[in-house]
């Protein structure tokens, strides 16, 4: 079984207060170092682990990147 399996999908609408890291300008405008490092679930009401984290960024890279340009600005 993969990781991948064992991780409960999130929706992108399912949280909150997502924060990206390793935001590089020479990098624009595809930011593809940054990652999203913090963020809230909140029907659950707890912080994001790493690895859901992870699964938000492969599943909502468009969203990692307007957080990482919006962080710029």
């Amino acid at each position: 079984m993969i990781l991948k399996d064992l991780i409960k999908m999130i929706k992108i609408e399912d949280v909150e207060n997502l924060c990206v890291d390793s935001v590089d300008t020479r990098d624009y405008p595809h930011f593809c170092d940054a990652y999203f490092c913090e963020g809230w679930h909140i029907a659950e009401d707890r912080e994001l682990t790493e690895d859901e984290l992870i699964q938000l960024g492969d599943d909502y890279p468009e969203v990692v990147n307007e957080l990482a340009y919006e962080s710029l600005i």
